[in-house]
């Protein structure tokens, strides 16, 4: 015996109001995992920056401790040789404060690009919002239309049985 196929029905109006609404939650869902994504690149980012510039620092204060020691113990001997470290220690220090000064322009660079692209997701975020609130109102309108024409065809069946 072969089994008949019973015909699909077609979505109600209330069916389809909870896939739209779940498809919407999904939407929020997917644009709060994007933001905590966001959120966490750009904290490894910043956290990088600040972990080079505290080598440096290191680095330097290592460097300039080192010198002291050395022009301490050995300052009557080595005058003139502490004059060329001096003017060489110029030039680095001239040349980390350029490094620097290009840090901090990428730095100020990046910012800006970041703060535009938070921009635009706030943006977007406020016009799925709308659209969400929207669709809220809609929703309510119809399901207030099909209790409206429920109650004409009780009215009507009830006519029709009296």
């Amino acid at each position: 015996m072969a089994k008949k196929n019973p015909k699909r029905q077609p979505l109600t109006i209330g069916r389809r109001f909870t896939s739209l609404e779940r498809l919407v939650r999904s939407g929020f869902r997917q644009t709060d995992a994007g933001f905590r994504s966001f959120e966490k690149r750009t904290d490894l980012r910043f956290r990088g920056f600040q972990k080079l510039a505290d080598a440096r620092f290191r680095g330097l204060s290592s460097d300039l401790r080192a010198l002291g020691r050395q022009t301490d113990t050995r300052f009557n001997g080595v005058r003139s040789e502490f004059r060329n470290l001096r003017k060489e220690m110029d030039t680095k220090f001239g040349l980390v404060h350029l490094e620097f000064r290009n840090v901090r322009n990428e730095m100020n660079e990046r910012f800006t690009r970041v703060e535009d692209r938070i921009d635009r997701l706030a943006t977007h975020v406020d016009g799925f919002m709308k659209l969400h609130e929207t669709l809220d109102i809609e929703l309510k309108v119809m399901k207030e239309q099909m209790n409206r024409f429920e109650q004409r065809l009780d009215h009507l069946e009830a006519g029709r049985a009296g």
